[in-house]
């Protein structure tokens, strides 16, 4: 099989990697820099302050706080102020969310027009994006070498995934010692969201050789590590792992993008709270079994990853894996019904997700699995 595989991204990974920041080339050369951060941890934990001072001697503006479920709102505000700035990079320093949001804003603040109305669409000659850094502190969503970005229309109620090569980042340095003051429901909830888009990467209608062996890679790292980080957030090697494996997912999925359990996710995000990793871990046994009959050819490598010899001892594996990391694997556990099962299956057919699934879903068949895990 022929594989056409792109990475534009620069990856630096190891730990104590983030140290060679004042050194890259954008951050050297740069007059005036953005920083990007999400959650107040960082700033408790002492990481956002050693960046800051890693960029010392330069005009920095802080954007601190980014949300979680990044807004279109947000989107807009930090664009005008990105445009006032003038800004020559962009270091961004957080989870997915704060990347999403910091790749986004790179891209669009040098086009003209809303941030809304460059996601419906982009001019057909954009202006470069600013030259971005990111330094991941999760594992993980994967973002920091994806050209995806998720944003949020609270108003509307509807979830926007945006796709464009000018959402590669420039730069990534990813480095383990970040993740290490991540919490337990933190490090399990990116951790499954890590194991789903390496699964997903596989079990897709994109795959290829190269993106087959980055997800087979991850799939293997992440789960015996992913209990082993959330029940002690001190295992440096489980640490190490688990950024290795969200980074090799984030390489495969990069190239095939995810598929079913992430395109069903969405509502349950939307409408129910369900934070992003949880909402696509809960489907991914049912969706597995359901693929394995739609690519019988593809089960033997994914067995011997996962180190068991059927679908259904890989599935149990995996529901294990997640039960000892604190994860929900039924959807009344995470406070939805029967009523709640007809909402998902209304909202949750995302057309460029779907559409990579081995497996054809229509709504009779979404119900059915989403009613056998109820």
């Amino acid at each position: 099989m022929a594989a056409d595989y792109s990475m534009p991204v620069r990856i630096n990974f190891g730990e104590g990697i983030r140290r060679i920041l004042p050194d890259l080339e954008c951050v050297r050369s740069a007059k005036r820099i953005s920083v990007f951060t999400g959650s107040s941890s960082l700033r408790k934990s002492g990481r956002l302050q050693e960046i800051l001072g890693m960029l010392s001697g330069k005009d920095v503006t802080l954007n601190e706080g980014v949300s979680a479920e990044p807004t279109l709102v947000d989107l807009d505000r930090f664009i005008n102020s990105e445009r006032g700035k003038i800004n020559d990079c962009i270091v961004v320093i957080g989870g997915g969310s704060a990347i999403d949001m910091a790749k986004s804003v790179a891209l669009f603040a040098p086009q003209a027009g809303s941030g809304r109305s460059l996601l419906k669409k982009m001019p057909e000659k954009p202006k470069p994006q600013i030259p971005t850094v990111v330094l991941p502190t999760t594992a993980g969503t994967g973002s920091e070498v994806s050209p995806f970005a998720v944003l949020w229309d609270k108003e509307a109620m509807k979830k926007h995934s945006a796709m464009h090569p000018g959402l590669f980042p420039t730069e990534a340095l990813v480095d383990p010692e970040l993740t290490y003051s991540m919490p337990p429901p933190v490090t399990a909830s990116t951790g499954m969201d890590a194991f789903t888009q390496a699964t997903e990467a596989y079990w897709n209608r994109n795959h290829q050789p190269i993106t087959d062996d980055y997800a087979l890679d991850a799939v293997r790292r992440i789960l015996p590590a992913l209990p082993k980080a959330v029940q002690n957030g001190e295992d440096k090697h489980a640490r190490y792992d688990m950024l290795l494996g969200s980074l090799q997912a984030g390489l495969a999925y990069s190239n095939t993008r995810t598929a079913a359990c992430h395109s069903i996710s969405y509502p349950m995000t939307l409408h129910f709270g369900v934070p992003h990793g949880q909402a696509v871990g809960v489907t991914l046994p049912a969706v597995l079994m359901l693929n394995a009959q739609a690519m019988p050819e593809r089960a033997d490598r994914f067995f011997r990853a996962l180190d068991t010899d059927s679908m259904q001892e890989a599935v149990q594996k995996i529901r294990h894996m997640m039960e000892i990391s604190g994860l929900k694997t039924r959807l009344s556990d995470l406070g939805i019904d029967a009523n709640g099962v007809d909402l998902i299956v209304k909202d949750g057919f995302t057309p460029e997700r779907m559409g990579n699934n081995p497996y054809i879903f229509d709504a009779d068949s979404l119900k059915k699995i989403l009613l056998s895990i109820l």
